[in-house]
């Protein structure tokens, strides 16, 4: 495995955010694409190091980032570099080829790197269409969820698609009744910097009501979201069986507290 640092020959400080913990992600922003900080273990000596390197861009900055973030600081076999920037897909083409071209020089031919774009449909509908063919150039992956991001969380707690939900008179709010009705229908809703636990149960479901338009677009409340999680699922499968164990034997521990029966343990949800 070369030894893979990503730095630029000529740094820019202001370019790259380093997160050293979780409690700054919320408080950053940018209006270029900015680096997440990847996982530790492929700058340590005497450490495992990774076995895959995945690229993720995407013009959410927020839910997105906190899906992620987990993966980027607690599995060993897996480094994840996301970059955020909220524009239009084909307005950020540029940024990707210009970031894509920069680890080439580093990229190994037995691991080479894998590269994602995630994006909502929301209004880029078009836009996704008429770009969609230069990322496949590039070997960018396109990761597309309709209409918004939500619809993966979503499927993380629920199999069906969105049974129940009322179309807004507005097409324009459409996101916007996606993310309440995700709300109602999931007790204290789905918070994406723990959705990664339901990953086995995310792709199931995900994958189930999976179905593309004409043009290779997902439809409504579909996410090809399932496609990025199954490539990397192999990666951090073990950490995530040993962090859901910990919660659930603390949980067990606490419940167990005044005469009541610890619950057994169980392994991820298949």
């Amino acid at each position: 495995m070369p030894d893979r640092r990503y730095s630029k020959p000529d740094p820019i400080a202001e370019d790259i955010i380093v997160i050293p913990d979780e409690s700054q992600v919320d408080a950053l922003a940018a209006n270029t694409l900015t680096r997440a900080s990847a996982t530790k273990y492929s700058k340590a000596e005497n450490v495992l190091q990774p076995k895959a390197f995945v690229v993720v861009f995407s013009n959410g900055e927020v839910r997105e980032k906190n899906y992620f973030q987990w993966m980027m600081y607690h599995c060993a076999r897996l480094r994840l570099e996301f970059f955020s920037n909220p524009v239009s897909p084909d307005d950020m083409l540029d940024g990707v080829k210009s970031k894509k071209d920069e680890y080439a020089s580093t990229a190994g031919e037995e691991s080479p790197d894998t590269y994602y774009l995630v994006t909502d449909v929301d209004h880029f509908y078009t836009v996704i269409l008429r770009c969609q063919s230069d990322y496949e150039k590039e070997g960018v992956k396109l990761i597309v969820s309709n209409p918004c991001f939500e619809v993966w969380l979503y499927y993380s707690k629920r199999d069906d698609m969105f049974d129940g939900f009322v179309m807004p008179e507005n097409p324009l709010k459409l996101s916007q009744e996606v993310k309440r009705f995700l709300n109602e229908q999931i007790p204290g809703g789905c918070n994406p910097k723990t959705a990664i636990f339901d990953i086995k149960a995310n792709i199931a479901n995900a994958r189930k009501n999976y179905d593309e338009d004409g043009s290779g677009i997902p439809v409504l409340f579909a996410t090809s979201m399932f496609r990025l999680a199954e490539e990397v699922l192999p990666f951090i499968e073990d950490e995530i069986e040993k962090e859901v164990d910990s919660r659930l034997s603390e949980k067990s521990w606490k419940s167990g507290k005044g005469g009541q029966v610890p619950v057994p343990q169980r392994k991820l949800h298949e």
